[in-house]
This record gives structure tokens, C-alpha cells and sequence, in this order.
């Protein structure tokens, strides 16, 4: 199942809410990260860290999805929780993340403000800011879902 179930609702950013901004989020060159400045694109943001074993697995599977996505409509954006931000941008790199361009929350702003309810979870927002589908944890063709969420809002 690709999203909430009729009903359930999330402590934080709910699906049909208003994507809030990623305060704080900086990439490994130090960049700030902005939903605002990717406004009219469709984004993809997950939550992970290094000791979540299915981030581990997802997060290639991700990245090889962002491949596909190369004309510039969609932005994929790995949100990395881990407390020591070496530690986070040792584990991205380690895994080879290429097409998603990664963020480090350190300071668990972002966390906060989003509460995913497991790690990982996919936030899909729609090209005016509105978080369109959610998806918690990960198993093996999950990205099929989410190839079919992006699709549907191109």
C-alpha cells in the first residue's frame, strides 16, 4: 500500500497538507535545501539514517528511480537524520546516491516538523506544494508505487 489508509492520520505533515519548508537542510556542500526554490516540480522527500536497515535498501532503489527522471519535472531529496552528519554523508556516499541530491538534518528540524512515522517514509509533493501521497517503510518494488504517484502528477 502506497499511502495512509482512509482515516489514519499522521502527527505531522499529513497527505493533502502543505509541504512545509525543509528549515535548516543543508547539502553535503552546504547548500540550503528548499522546497520553495523546487515549486512547480513534483518532489519526492525520504526520511532515513544509517542505522535503518530498510534505508539501506530503498534508497539505491530510489536513487536509480531519480535516473529516470532527468529532464528536470521531478526532484528527489534523501533527508538524512543521523545525528553525526559525517557519519550520514559517510552512509550516502557509501551507497552511492547520484541522482538524489542529499540533505542532512542534524539538528532533527525537519524530522520534527514532518514526523514520519517510520523510517523510511516518502513524502511525494505535487508541483504547488501539497503533499499528494505517503509511503512508510520499505519493501522490494515499492518504487513501482511511486513511479506510478509521480507519473500521475506530471
Amino acid at each position: 500500500m502506497l499511502a495512509a489508509g482512509a482515516g489514519e492520520a499522521f502527527a505531522g505533515v499529513d497527505k493533502g497538507d502543505r509541504a512545509p519548508e525543509l528549515s535548516g537542510l543543508r547539502d553535503a556542500a552546504g547548500k540550503a535545501v528548499s522546497l520553495r526554490a523546487l515549486r512547480g516540480k513534483v518532489v519526492v522527500v525520504t526520511f532515513g539514517a544509517s542505522w535503518c536497515a530498510p534505508c539501506k535498501k530503498e534508497l539505491p532503489v530510489l536513487d536509480a528511480l531519480a535516473k529516470r527522471y532527468t529532464r528536470g519535472k521531478v526532484a528527489f531529496i534523501a533527508v538524512n537524520i543521523d545525528s553525526d552528519k559525517a557519519k550520514g554523508q559517510r552512509f550516502m556516499h557509501g551507497l552511492g546516491i547520484g541522482h538524489m541530491r542529499a540533505a542532512y538534518d542534524p539538528q532533527k528540524r525537519a524530522v520534527r516538523i514532518y514526523d514520519p512515522p517510520a523510517m523510511p517514509t516518502i513524502f511525494v509533493i505535487g508541483k504547488h506544494g501539497i503533499v499528494r501521497e505517503i509511503h512508510k517503510g520499505y519493501r522490494s518494488g515499492d518504487e513501482k508505487s511511486i513511479a506510478k504517484v509521480i507519473s500521475s502528477l506530471l
